[in-house]
């Protein structure tokens, strides 16, 4: 008996909420029912008034197309800069991120060249060699590249005079590279210590 009444209050009450739906009009029913009270009325109102009153109407419509146009196309270019801001960031993250890495590397890299000074074994040695060479394949494939600074003229964009050294008729050369410089994509990552005559 009391899930009878459970159901007929149930149906009742969706009786209730449809009725009260029916008895909302729509938001297309307010738009139309405003285009009607906004109806110009030709008769009354005359030809000449009447094509003014369409002449405004008409303006007010360009207008209103005209502002959200721009509104649309400043927000397409605002879009626009977002997207290319953060590519550029996300670019110079990686980047940095590479290099980061990369520099860690050199310190390996360094010592190997000190731990070969100490490897007496000829077939040690030809496997030390093989796997600098494919830490440097590796390292090189994302750009890394030594800098060549042996007999070279000292050139302080890419080296770091560290030691100057009395050399006859090798004034601003370098004589010996103590630690080996590399650039990364071009950029100087790490400038060659070097030992310069004077």
């Amino acid at each position: 008996m009391k899930a009878k009444n459970d159901k007929q209050k149930n149906k009742e009450d969706v009786v209730k909420e449809a009725e009260a739906e029916v008895a909302q009009p729509s938001a297309e029913a307010d738009v139309a029912q405003a285009d009607e009270e906004e109806a110009l009325d030709r008769e009354a109102m005359g030809d000449d008034k009447y094509i003014a009153a369409l002449e405004e109407k008409v303006g007010k419509c360009i207008s209103e197309m005209m502002s959200a146009r721009n509104i649309a196309m400043r927000l397409q270019a605002d879009f626009d800069n977002y997207r290319k801001r953060n590519a550029a960031l996300a670019e110079e993250m990686k980047s940095l991120g590479k290099s980061m890495v990369i520099e860690k590397m050199l310190t390996v890299l360094d010592n190997c060249d000190l731990a070969r000074k100490y490897i007496s074994d000829e077939s040690a040695l030809t496997g030390f060699n093989m796997m600098e060479r494919q830490i440097l394949d590796a390292l090189e494939s994302f750009g890394l590249k030594e800098i060549d600074a042996s007999d070279k003229e000292f050139d302080a964009n890419v080296m770091s005079a560290v030691e100057r050294e009395k050399a006859e008729g090798k004034e601003g050369k370098v004589l010996d590279v103590l630690a080996k410089g590399y650039t990364l994509c071009g950029k100087v990552l790490r400038p060659a210590s070097v030992k310069v005559g004077c």
